[in-house]
């Protein structure tokens, strides 16, 4: 027989769900089992099921419950034991043992090294979890008591989980998970602190300090202290650029020697373009021949309206750049931080991240036109906004924590919601079809006309970057992996890997580019076979890539703000 209490009270037999009475008989039980295979003395059980003041009644009744549950779970699984009763449990037959035992394996695993089975381990036990634990047992004087260190071990088992994963480079998945549970528990000092890290080892140095400093104000606020020793130090470190702060190399990947061999020296001394800057790479060529200097801490590129776009996240602008005379025409301001820019016939669309608003820029007017504050009133509410794409007729915009937004911009206002189950990592406009990438490593279709899922791809690795192109779907994972996926049938069919951080991708009909930012350069990738056919390089750390007309656009950040 199988007890479950990390959440409702649950006992199951042979797949069956045992009745197990009414509130202080399913009280007795989850006291019993929350001390499975010890003695509880009746004394005991009838202060924590009655409180201090029991009724004359409460022995009698303690005694027929027992007798109740025995008719229930069998004669043999509640004994008489002086000075009290047990329940006895068989091993890993209660969730709370399994879950303490996953949990203490994945903790031994993760000081001896082993990330990966740390991992998997403490992903298992948290699986366990079916909701808030004995809820349904509502003011039983022990219940709430229980609730609250069940619910503490959770969540340190999920600090754990999320420690594993940091050690696995997975910081771009994380980011949204750790910015939900910070909202939650906005006073745990852990979970904030992996949230900054998570985002400095992302390029996102000036979030992560903001989100100490918000810490830092409510601290005090709620409760008239500072942050603690190890918060403080890691502030520090991030501001100081310690190179400890780096994420740990992924095993198992290397980069195509007879390219890397070639490139590498060049692109690890020279800095041919400065940071906060856009590099301008002439293909004939394979070298950056110019470069236009933007705002700070480029993001995301796009073209169209005969200009080049480019999104500035810590000033929170958009660039306009002349792509001929290669110098900025005019800066837009958003008034938040510009994470990812998409171009429309009439409109350039941008998603403003944690700020959760989209912003439409008429390219004719250079200014913005219409901020749509996604964070509205109704009973969903989408926070932040990761990344947009736009056709004529509706902008498509990946929304935390789940969902996918189809936005009409004759009306700038929500047209479909579509939860796509996970966090959305990146969105990009097929020929026939949008696609999705989320952190539970899949690759989503969306049919326009129905606004439904219809294929689900899986992704070995969490994904980091989305592109379509006329013949493939093109996607970049944490590995360090460039993925080919055969839009029509929904299947990959070729994986490249190149190592490194690839972020930014487009493709044309000739090549695949990407945007290392390990490295500062940029991958070309031929498209029929999967060979990586050029590393360009163009120092410091690119972010994104866009092509157009022989020339291919990088935006270059700061190796510091990485």
């Amino acid at each position: 027989m199988e007890f479950r209490i990390l959440g409702p009270l649950e006992a199951e037999q042979e797949g069956r769900l045992v009745p197990l009475g009414g509130r202080k008989q399913r009280a007795l039980l989850a006291l019993l089992l929350l001390h499975a295979n010890a003695v509880v003395p009746r004394d005991r059980l009838i202060d924590e099921i009655w409180g201090d003041e029991p009724p004359e009644t409460a022995r009698t009744a303690l005694q027929v419950y027992v007798s109740q549950l025995r008719k229930a779970l069998g004669g043999e699984r509640i004994e008489t034991r002086a000075p009290g009763y047990r329940v006895r449990t068989e091993p890993d037959a209660l969730d709370l043992e399994r879950f303490e035992r996953l949990v203490a394996e994945g903790r031994d695993a993760l000081a001896g090294g082993d990330a990966e089975r740390s991992a998997d381990a403490l992903r298992e036990a948290l699986a366990l979890w079916r909701g808030t634990p004995l809820a349904e047992l509502g003011a039983v004087p022990f219940a709430q008591r229980e609730c609250l260190r069940l619910e503490e071990l959770g969540l340190a088992a999920l600090e754990e989980r999320v420690e594993a994963d940091l050690e696995l480079g997975r910081h771009a998945r994380l980011v949204p998970e750790l910015e939900g549970l910070v909202r939650e528990h906005p006073l745990r000092e852990r979970l904030r602190g992996q949230l900054m890290l998570a985002l400095y080892r992302c390029g996102r140095q000036a979030d992560g300090l903001e989100v100490y400093r918000s810490g830092r104000r409510l601290l005090d606020e709620e409760l008239g202290l500072q942050p603690s020793d190890e918060l403080q130090r890691l502030e520090r470190a991030i501001l100081n650029h310690d190179p400890s702060l780096e994420s740990p190399p992924v095993p198992g990947v290397r980069r195509p020697p007879s390219v890397a061999q070639r490139r590498r020296a060049s692109s690890r001394t020279e800095a041919p373009v400065p940071p906060d800057s856009v590099a301008v790479i002439d293909l004939q060529r394979s070298r950056v021949v110019g470069h236009v200097l933007v705002g700070r801490r480029p993001v995301a590129l796009a073209i169209g309206h005969g200009s080049v776009w480019v999104a500035n996240a810590d000033d929170g602008t958009v660039s306009r750049i002349h792509p001929d005379r290669r110098e900025v025409i005019r800066t837009i301001g958003i008034g938040a931080p510009a994470i990812d820019l998409a171009v429309a016939t009439d409109a350039v669309w941008v998603a403003n991240g944690s700020d959760g608003t989209v912003s439409r820029i008429d390219p004719g007017a250079d200014a913005v036109v219409e901020t749509i504050n996604l964070r509205g009133s109704s009973e969903l509410v989408w926070n932040p906004t990761y990344a947009v794409d736009a056709a004529d007729d509706s902008v498509w915009i990946a929304a935390g924590p789940h969902h996918v937004l189809r936005i009409d911009p004759t009306t700038n206002e929500p047209s479909a919601i579509i939860d796509v189950g996970q966090a959305p990592v990146g969105v990009a406009l097929g020929q026939e079809a949008l696609w999705v990438v989320t952190t539970a490593e899949r690759a989503l279709r969306i049919e326009p006309h129905t606004n439904t899922a219809t294929t689900e791809v899986p992704i070995g690795w969490p994904p980091v970057a989305l592109t379509a192109g006329k013949q493939a779907v093109w996607v970049s994972d944490e590995r360090g992996q460039v993925w080919r996926i055969n839009p029509d049938t929904g299947t990959v069919t070729q994986t490249t890997p190149v190592g490194g951080a690839l972020m930014g991708l487009c493709a044309t009909d000739e090549a695949v580019f990407a945007a290392n930012n390990a490295d500062g350069t940029v991958v070309q990738i031929d498209p029929r076979d999967g060979r990586v056919v050029d590393l360009i390089p163009v120092g410091h750390a690119p972010t994104d890539v866009a092509s157009w007309d022989g020339t291919v656009w990088v935006s270059i950040q700061s190796e510091s703000a990485m």
